[in-house]
C-alpha cells in the first residue's frame, strides 16, 4: 500500500509529540514493513478565526487519490476526502472542545444577525454532509464584509468559532467518511464529543521515535517536553520546596513558560534548566536519572512517561494526568498522586528513600513499555486498504 499521512504543519513551525509520532509511524512502514509512508502536510495557522477556517478549507480541497490509505490525526487534516480514510486521533481543537469552559464563554453567540441565521441554518440541515461544503464556505465567507455583525462574532476562541469547527469536524468525521476509528488513548477515545456515537474506536498507544533508550544507574529526578502551562513544570518546581530528601532536578525543553519557570526555581541550586537538547543527550538525561517525573493536565498521552519507563525509571504523574495515567500503575511502575505539591513532594521522598522500591518499579515498567508497538494502527490500516 501506499499510505499518505496527512497532518497540519504548525506557523511558527515547532516539534512536538505529534510530529513525533507522525514521523515514528512513517519510519515503522518504510522500514518494518511491505508498504510505503509519505507525510504530506500543509502550513496551518490557527491564531484567528479566519485563519483556522482557511486551513480547514485548504485540507478540504487536498487531492490524494494517488494514495491506497490516507491516515490522519488532528483538526484541520482530517478534512480530506478520501474513500480509505483512517483516522487515527490525537484530539481535536480542545480549546473548543472539552476544555472550552476554562474560558467561561457561551456554548453560542447570542446574535440574531440575519446572514448568521441563515448560516446556521444550513449547518443545522447539513449536518454530516461533505456535499454541503462548497455552500457552506460561500456563506461563511460572505460574512467577511457584511455590515452589522457583532464585533466579536470572529473572535477566537468564541462561541461561533466553536459552532463552525464542530460542524466541519461532523463532517471530516462522519461514519460514512471513515472506515476505522482509533485513539492514541483510552482518555481521548472517552472523551465526549471527540467521536461520532456508537462508532467502535480502537486504543493503541503509539511507540515513541526516541531511538537508543537504556537503563542506567541514576541520581536525579528528570522531567522534559515544552514548557506551556499545561505541562505544570511550575507543580514540580512548587513540589521541591516539600522534599526533605537530596534531590536534584533537571529539566529538559523550551517554550513559552521557560522564563516564569525560571524565576519560579529562583536561586535553587537544585534546579537545572538544560534546554532544548538534542536526541542522544536526551537519551542519556534519562539513562542517568534516577526516577522521571510528568505532570501534565489531561494529557492525551505522555511521551514522557513512556520514555522514562523504557529507560527502566520509575514514574511520578498526577491524578488529573489523563493518558499518562494508563501507562502508570500506582506501586507498580511508579506513582500516581494528587495534583498538589506536598503530595508530590512526598512522592519524590518516597522514591530516593526506598531504592529497592524504585527499581523494581523501574523494572516493571520497562517490561511494560516494551508491550507498546504499533501492531494496532497497522493491521488497522492494512484492513482498510483491503476494503
Amino acid at each position: 500500500m501506499d499510505v499518505a499521512i496527512v497532518a497540519p504543519c504548525p506557523i511558527p513551525y515547532q516539534v512536538g509529540g505529534a510530529e513525533n509520532l507522525w514521523r515514528a509511524l512513517q519510519d515503522h512502514i518504510n522500514e518494518q514493513t511491505p508498504h510505503r509512508a509519505e507525510i504530506l502536510k500543509l502550513p496551518t495557522r490557527e491564531f484567528s478565526f479566519w485563519e483556522l477556517v482557511d486551513s480547514y478549507r485548504h485540507f478540504a480541497e487536498l487531492d490524494l487519490t494517488g494514495f491506497d490509505v490516507v491516515l490522519t490525526s488532528k483538526y484541520p487534516a482530517w478534512m480530506v476526502a478520501h474513500e480509505r480514510h483512517v483516522c487515527y486521533m490525537l484530539h481535536p481543537l480542545r480549546g473548543l472542545y472539552d476544555t472550552y469552559r476554562f474560558f467561561r464563554l457561551p456554548d453560542r453567540h447570542p446574535t440574531d444577525a440575519a446572514p448568521v441565521l441563515e448560516l446556521r441554518a444550513l449547518m443545522q440541515a447539513n449536518a454530516g454532509r461533505r456535499e454541503a461544503l462548497g455552500g457552506f464556505f460561500d456563506a461563511l465567507d460572505g460574512l467577511r464584509d457584511a455590515r452589522g455583525l457583532p464585533d466579536d462574532l470572529f473572535a477566537f476562541p468564541g462561541p461561533f468559532i466553536r459552532e463552525i469547527v464542530h460542524f466541519l469536524d461532523g463532517i471530516a468525521l462522519a461514519p460514512d467518511r471513515i472506515v476505522s476509528y482509533g485513539a492514541i488513548s483510552r482518555t481521548v477515545a472517552e472523551r465526549d464529543g471527540y467521536f461520532p456515537d456508537g462508532g467502535d474506536v480502537f486504543v493503541a498507544y503509539p511507540p515513541t521515535g526516541l531511538q537508543g533508550l537504556h537503563g542506567g544507574r541514576g541520581k536525579y529526578l528528570f522531567t522534559a517536553g515544552r514548557l506551556d502551562e499545561v505541562k505544570r513544570v511550575d507543580l514540580l518546581i512548587e513540589a521541591l520546596k516539600h522534599v526533605k530528601s537530596n534531590v536534584e532536578l533537571r529539566i529538559a525543553g523550551s517554550g513559552p513558560e521557560e522564563q516564569r519557570l525560571r524565576a519560579l526555581a529562583g536561586d535553587d541550586r537544585r534546579i537545572v534548566f538544560c534546554g532544548r537538547v538534542p536526541a542522544e543527550e536526551l537519551v542519556e538525561l534519562y539513562a542517568r536519572a534516577r526516577a522521571v517525573a510528568y505532570l501534565p493536565f489531561e494529557e492525551d498521552f505522555g511521551y514522557v512517561a513512556l520514555e522514562g519507563m523504557l529507560s527502566g525509571k520509575p514514574v511520578i504523574t498526577c491524578s488529573d494526568s489523563g493518558g499518562t495515567t494508563e501507562l502508570v500503575g500506582d506501586g507498580e511502575t511508579g506513582l500516581v498522586c494528587d495534583p498538589t505539591p506536598e503530595a508530590i513532594g512526598a512522592a519524590i521522598d518516597r522514591l530516593w528513600s526506598d531504592r529497592g522500591s524504585c527499581r523494581r518499579m523501574g523494572v516493571a515498567g520497562l517490561e511494560s513499555a516494551r508491550n507498546v508497538n504499533w501492531d494496532p494502527v497497522i493491521a488497522r490500516l492494512e484492513a482498510a486498504g483491503a476494503t
